[in-house]
């Protein structure tokens, strides 16, 4: 069954029908404030910190509810419906959703009245603003009464969660009759952590309202049939110490065709003497098509800033706007999501990749984020497990840090892509303080993490797993402290690498000779322990287990092993096609390769929770998308242009393999986290965890810098595709150092990779290097390929 379709510029995702197999979302937001928007309205939204400062109430994805909803009473028929379809759930004359770069718009008609409810984030305050339209489509005047809904927790989740009984207790809610506006917040409850406050504001005066959840719900009942709408007149009470609500009633006539508007403000401040400023700033039609406008430009913008053209326009919908959309968001709000909305703040090594991606699109947000990241780290070069702007560390306090062995090797990856994309050397030196004591320059930051990954070694010489590395579920491996991880060993290689490199590129001749050393020393103890005969392992347990190992009878041929292998120069050359053609025999499926297989079947507690996961989902052999993707890149690196598009392709959330909508289930539009693994036969091809995931950064990569090959390099833009020989003439569009490069690839030869000749500006060039103009100018690039692989 189809539930929707793509706009014809691609920039809309049209749903046709409400009931979709699972609520389909929308991420609406700015730096401060995130709204996560379903197709019916539900979700929720926050301030700063998805734990800390929510604004409203959600359940679970299962019912998609409560969410933010306009009733609307027919006075003419005596009906009650909501333009939402949700939570009334009544059959409709139509009904649509719009799902669009910076908007939702949900649109509904029932008896001849049609109303339409667009929802955006400005791009300056911490709220959001609904447009809702309702108009007349009969002949004859027809009179409703629309009642704007939401609930709030206004204020810690987490907490509420577990202590709903007692959270409440602090809660007060009423109407502020100067502003027209519903202000709800809890009163402070720990010394030190003042309150915020969540206000929901209607435009017009409005005829009634109310706050108090369970006199708005009545008794047994909740939002799908509350009998506050069964009364003539809303309430107008006061709630304190009760679970609170926001609604408003007003009563709108219209003659035949006469369309009415009124616009709602829903937001959150620290401060309530800010609220009043706020809502006659933004609560007026003038304010909402002002916001609307600046959005839809500033996405218009930014889908044109990097942009390819190639033969498949699924490829090219994902590469110039969803995923870009996708990355911008979760690089703003890692932390939560509609499947898991009570973790706080950014996690590490996700905010670390996220950077990397949007290097090229967004370079102000991603300095911003690299700030952070550098901050968070320890001066001993390991970094903390995540952070939030409100709560500070994920650690705990007293000197413990995080026991994932992996987070500090992603910072020298970050940097120096930094470095490559900006060209600016002079940021090394700039000091950063490390958040437990002392400062250092970026350099050392980096030179640090290094050196602390190589120190934390085991008997085998692999890093020290610990808690984790890349694979979270790994969290037995090294219970006892012995474990140890090959891949992560692999990553540490790929940073003495690249850390080695720009030492070069800087002349530091010393730090250059120690890394040298470091990832020969590194590359020699994984192909002498960490090779299985067939292929490399993942792990080395307390006991000296061998996880991934041919002699396993789950578990084998551990995917990020053998493209990491590639990935950091480990692997020699003769071994990369064959580890690559493992996969290709052993994993692939028709949504791309899994984690590993078979999955496992019991809980083993030498590996770790990943053995008790049902077979077939998350780290237990998903088809992960995010270990999928280095393995595009991989596939890049030895040339396999064929192989790495397909791949590319199979991930697309509009891939045939994902077209039948009620099998696979999510949005179709955005990258999922994962595709339920062979391993499981009720759900396999069933899509997961979609929007919050570390796919988004490493898609825009593979795509941009090595399918389509314009790579960012120390002295300028690397010029080398490898894409699939079908396609004949492909381009993109890339900014880079105060210029922009127009390329167009031809490849009349059909082969997968290999350049032939690079003309700039008509003037042929040595090698597949342009050095930066700098210039403010267009650039035009012919690129001829057939040259050798």
């Amino acid at each position: 069954m189809e539930y929707g379709n793509f706009s014809k510029d691609r920039k809309e995702f049209i749903i046709t029908r409400p009931d979709t197999p699972r609520p389909w979302f929308n991420y609406l937001f700015n730096k401060n404030y995130h709204a996560l928007v379903s197709q019916t309205g539900g979700g929720f939204s926050y301030y700063k910190d998805p734990k800390c400062h929510r604004v409203l109430r959600y359940d679970h994805i299962h019912t998609d509810r409560p969410g933010r909803y306009v009733y609307i009473r027919d006075e003419n028929k005596n009906e009650l419906w909501s333009c939402n379809w949700q939570p009334l759930m009544k059959r409709l004359d139509y009904w649509k959703c719009v799902h669009g770069l910076g908007y939702t718009s949900i649109s509904g008609r029932k008896n001849g009245l049609k109303c339409d409810i667009t929802y955006i984030v400005p791009e300056e305050a911490s709220l959001e603003m609904w447009e809702i339209k309702l108009e007349n489509k009969t002949g004859k005047t027809k009179k409703a009464t629309i009642f704007p809904f939401v609930e709030f927790v206004s204020g810690n989740v987490e907490l509420e969660t577990v202590y709903r009984n007692i959270l409440c207790l602090y809660n007060e809610a009423r109407y502020d009759r100067k502003t027209n506006t519903i202000i709800s917040f809890k009163h402070q409850f720990v010394k030190g952590k003042e309150t915020g406050y969540s206000y929901f504001n209607i435009s017009m005066k409005p005829d009634g309202y109310e706050v108090n959840k369970e006199k708005f719900f009545g008794r047994y009942n909740d939002s799908r049939n509350p009998s506050g709408l069964s009364a003539a007149k809303l309430r107008n009470g006061y709630s304190r110490g009760e679970d609170t609500v926001g609604v408003f009633q007003k009563t709108l006539e219209l003659d035949p065709g006469e369309t009415k508007r009124v616009v709602v403000v829903l937001g959150y401040t620290e401060d309530k003497n800010d609220i009043a400023g706020l809502v006659k700033k933004y609560s007026s039609l003038r304010a909402f098509a002002k916001e609307y406008g600046r959005i839809k430009s500033k996405w218009d913008k930014i889908t044109e800033d990097i942009k390819v053209e190639t033969p498949d326009r699924d490829f090219d919908a994902m590469v110039n706007i969803w995923g870009k959309y996708q990355l911008s968001a979760i690089t703003c709000w890692r932390g939560t999501s509609q499947y898991h909305g009570g973790e706080g703040g950014l996690g590490y090594r996700d905010t670390a990749q996220d950077i990397e991606g949007l290097l090229s699109l967004d370079m102000a947000l991603a300095r911003e984020k690299l700030d952070k990241i550098l901050f968070w780290q320890y001066k001993c070069g390991h970094a903390v497990s995540g952070f939030s702007d409100v709560e500070g560390s994920w650690d705990k306090t007293g000197g413990f840090m995080t026991g994932k062995s992996d987070v500090a090797v992603w910072l020298p990856f970050t940097v120096i892509s930094y470095i490559k994309e900006t060209g600016d050397v002079s940021f090394l030196e700039k000091e950063y303080k490390f958040h437990d004591g002392s400062k250092a320059s970026v350099y050392e930051h980096i030179i640090r993490s290094v050196r602390h990954i190589y120190g934390q070694r085991g008997r085998n010489g692999f890093p020290l797993i610990y808690k984790a590395d890349w694979n979270d579920a790994y969290d037995h491996v090294g219970y006892k402290g012995r474990g140890e991880s090959v891949w992560l060993a692999m990553a540490l290689a790929r940073a003495c690498l690249q850390v080695g490199e720009l030492a070069g590129f800087l002349g530091d001749k010393k730090v250059e000779k120690e890394m040298s050393g470091k990832f020969y020393e590194l590359k020699k103890i994984i192909n002498d322990r960490g090779w299985d005969g067939k292929w490399y392992i993942a792990a080395v347990n307390d006991s000296g287990y061998r996880i991934g190992s041919s002699k396993n009878r789950e578990g084998k041929v551990p995917l990020n092993s053998q493209t990491w292998a590639i990935l950091s120069g480990v692997a020699e050359k003769k071994r990369m096609k064959s580890i690559l053609g493992k996969i290709d025999r052993y994993l692939d499926t028709p949504y791309g390769p899994a984690l590993f297989l078979p999955s496992y079947s019991h809980f083993n507690e030498g590996i770790g929770r990943v053995t008790a996961f049902a077979p077939g989902t998350k780290e237990n052999a998903a088809v992960f998308s995010h270990a999928c993707a280095f393995k595009i890149v991989a596939d890049c690196e030895i040339g396999r242009g064929n192989k790495a598009f397909e791949t590319y392709m199979k991930l697309c959330p509009m891939s045939k393999a994902k077209a039948d909508q009620d099998k696979y289930k999510v949005e179709p539009y955005v990258w999922a986290e994962y595709v339920v693994g062979p391993g499981n036969k009720a759900n396999f091809g069933e899509g997961s965890f979609t929007w919050n995931t570390g796919t988004a950064p490493w898609m825009h990569i593979a795509a941009t810098e090595w399918i389509l090959g314009a790579r960012r390099d120390f002295k300028g833009l690397r010029i080398d595709p490898c894409i699939p020989s079908c396609w004949k003439k492909c381009g993109i569009r890339r900014p880079f150092r105060a210029a922009v490069y127009d390329i167009e690839i031809l490849n009349p030869a059909g082969v997968e990779r290999g350049v032939k000749e690079i003309m700039v500006d008509g003037k042929p060039i040595d090698g597949t290097l342009i050095y930066p103009h700098g210039d403010g100018k267009v650039h035009k690039v012919k690129v001829l390929m057939g040259g050798k692989k």
